[in-house]
């Protein structure tokens, strides 16, 4: 019995979104245009922001699908 009702209460976790996942700023269509503008001007030799901004949309994937969301 005690087993029985271990596996049901682990199975109902499962399907459970954490409440830790991390909430990503959302902005507005505006934003993201001024944004790419803005990042359109800077030159391209040297800088990192390449790999920053991959680094930050992985993040923001990861967290949507810890929080159960489509992409």
């Amino acid at each position: 019995m005690a087993l029985a009702l271990l596996t049901m209460s682990i199975a109902g976790c499962a399907m459970a979104v954490s409440s830790a996942c991390p909430r990503e700023v959302e902005y507005s269509a505006e934003q993201q245009r001024r944004a790419a503008d803005e990042l359109s001007t800077l030159p391209r030799d040297g800088m990192v922001r390449g790999t920053m901004m991959s680094d930050y949309g992985r993040l923001r994937d990861q967290s949507r699908a810890c929080r159960g969301e489509a992409k």
